[in-house]
């Protein structure tokens, strides 16, 4: 068993790593303040794109650099680092594999080279305001009429859903059958809320979308009509190892940054970093950061061998609550100072929590691990 990086797995990591440092981390407490993305959603990805950031799961024919999945999560932990929304960019290229490999070879030339080039930032909708987990719940419809797919329905938390460029929408046809529609946003019947106010990560815009009679072409039916939950599952899977990796990053920059703080902070004694609790405390938190990131890099790894099975819940659950405790923890060696936003603690410490609840909170990642469980 081989646990070093690749060279080309080393490039990715320092890849993202500069970018980090001289495109976010500048401007990542100005972002926070703000609310949004500076420049733009669009003009970031943009940036993202001309370094190839956006590409990197993507095969060379549609202009990405067919790297494996664990070159995504080693980029991604580097560009979340500063704790900032412009990682959520970087997700779109997972619907653009999603297209990939479910998709019409035409829907694969219109959609994939667009995301890969930073031109449009996708949305992937699925949560509805009575369901986030269980398709069978969803009640979003799509009816086939004279050659086009009639669209109704309400869905929540869509990232991105109000940017131009398109979405997989997974709706209700035939009664019960799960079938994926590919949306350009803005047509007629396309309406969305004003973003969502987010207690972290500010500038994720994440809307509701309300489609009232909006008519997609029938070649717009993406995979199998009726058949979606396991596109809907590969979908899940990939979010759910981008969002752990994003803990794995919380979780190191809140160690960093409490090491930083205990070697700089003094008592009668010197620095608090001389006391054994503090030691201690900081040995604990770097375990678990490291634990966290292995496993991660373990179920990328199996995704590559589509062998991932239910190591993608696993991950997220394990790291979600590292990254989140340790934060917290980083938090109390900061005492007073950490409650206040002259330091970076309190803005990782509200990151590590949203990371800890996006694409499904612990209970559900429970519930899907103890089921394959028992199903083995």
């Amino acid at each position: 068993m081989d646990f070093e990086l690749t060279e080309e797995q080393k490039m990715f990591q320092k890849l993202a790593r500069d970018f980090a440092e001289r495109e976010i981390e500048p401007i990542a407490d100005e972002m926070e303040k703000e609310g949004k993305i500076l420049p733009s959603p669009e003009g970031m990805a943009q940036k993202m794109a001309k370094v190839g950031l956006l590409g990197i799961i993507i095969p060379e024919k549609y202009g990405g650099l067919e790297q494996g999945f664990l070159s995504l999560v080693l980029a991604t932990e580097q560009i979340h680092y500063p704790c900032t929304a412009c990682t959520w960019l970087m997700a779109g290229q997972g619907l653009a594999e999603l297209i990939v490999h479910n998709g019409t070879d035409e829907q694969k030339k219109e959609c994939v080279p667009p995301i890969v080039e930073g031109k449009v930032i996708p949305s992937g909708a699925f949560t509805e305001p009575a369901t986030g987990s269980d398709p069978r719940l969803l009640t979003t419809t799509a009816v086939l009429e004279g050659g086009s797919w009639v669209l109704n329905g309400t869905k929540r938390f869509t990232t991105w859903g109000h940017l131009d460029g398109f979405g997989v929408f997974y709706c209700k046809t035939d009664g019960t059958g799960l079938s994926g529609m590919i949306v350009p946003k803005h047509v007629p019947g396309y309406t969305c809320s004003k973003p969502w106010g987010l207690l972290g990560v500010r500038g994720l815009e994440t809307v509701d979308v309300f489609l009232r009679d909006v008519r997609v072409p029938e070649k717009n039916l993406f995979g199998q009509r009726g058949k979606a939950v396991s596109v809907l599952m590969e979908m899940v899977g990939a979010g759910r190892l981008e969002i752990a990796i994003r803990s794995v990053s919380c979780g190191q920059r809140a160690l960093d940054e409490a090491i930083k703080y205990a070697k700089e902070r003094t008592t009668f004694h010197g620095p608090i970093a001389n006391m054994q609790g503090h030691r201690w405390l900081l040995a604990e938190m770097a375990s678990r950061v490291e634990a966290a990131r292995w496993l991660t890099y373990r179920a990328a790894w199996l995704r590559e061998r589509r062998k991932e099975g239910h190591m993608a819940s696993m991950a997220k659950l394990f790291a979600g609550q590292a990254g989140e405790w340790v934060a917290s923890q980083s938090l109390q060696i900061h005492g007073a100072y950490g409650y206040t936003t002259d330091y970076k603690i309190e803005r990782i410490f509200r990151a590590a929590k949203q990371s800890e609840i996006a694409e499904g909170v612990n209970e559900v990642q429970r519930s899907a691990i103890g089921a394959a469980l028992v199903r083995d």
